[in-house]
């Protein structure tokens, strides 16, 4: 998207800065860590931080969903939606992108 911008702002060269801005230091953030994590690979520390990094990225992700759970539950029927999607997923080995392209059948049909 930044590059769209850049580009209808400044041309093709907005463009490619704009891609290299925005890219750029997540890129280098990433490499930086990448060579530090290898380069300490045998110290315990890493052991108790991935350990760690499991139950952070289950707890994000459950707070995300619950953050976009009450955003988009502004009806019975939504939330009524939201709880059956919620089932389905717990109680069944059914991918959630088949229960998400259902549930986004039935807003665009707008039965919610």
């Amino acid at each position: 998207m930044m590059s769209f911008v850049g580009l209808k702002v400044g041309g093709i060269s907005g463009g490619i800065i704009s891609a290299l801005v925005t890219f750029g230091p997540p890129c280098l953030i990433y490499y930086s860590a990448y060579r530090l994590w290898d380069r300490f690979r045998d110290r315990p520390w890493q052991q108790v931080v991935r350990r760690g990094l499991a139950p952070l990225t289950i707890g994000l992700v459950i707070a995300g969903g619950y953050v976009m759970a009450r955003a988009a539950d502004i009806g019975w029927q939504s939330a009524l939606v939201t709880a059956a999607a919620i089932g389905m997923m717990l109680g069944t080995r059914l991918n959630p992108l088949w229960i998400l392209a259902a549930a986004g059948v039935l807003g665009g049909l707008g039965f919610v």
